[in-house]
């Protein structure tokens, strides 16, 4: 499903859905990944992590600011942490271009696919 329009790329109204219903997601999956051992639930959860820090890259590039490691915290923190960090990317409505809008939608998209 995409939420763009080919001409103007995402609204700020589309990634914001997209970001609350990722977090809605990871409410759930993040204490189960927790529960879960082995190899297959680190690499999601690495792969998550991954998706985080894209996030929080795009948002420091998007301010001129240098980037810094996210912080790798409980599974059960997933959703409060995309939403803080998906929510300094967005800013205020009307802040951030279409090339910064399209950069978070397609990195929500990612993480939403690994859960």
């Amino acid at each position: 499903m995409t939420t763009s329009n080919e001409v103007t790329g995402p609204t700020y109204d589309a990634v914001q859905r997209r970001l609350e219903r990722l977090a809605d997601r990871l409410r759930v999956v993040g204490p189960r990944l927790a529960a879960r051992e082995g190899e297959a639930a680190r690499q999601v959860l690495g792969e998550i992590r991954a998706g985080l820090q894209r996030l929080a890259d795009c948002a420091a590039d998007a301010d001129g600011e240098p980037r810094r490691a996210v912080p790798a915290l409980a599974p059960h923190a997933l959703a409060d942490q995309v939403l803080v960090l998906g929510f300094d990317l967005l800013g205020a409505p009307g802040q951030r271009n279409s090339a910064v809008l399209a950069a978070a939608m397609l990195t929500l998209e990612d993480v939403n696919r690994l859960v």
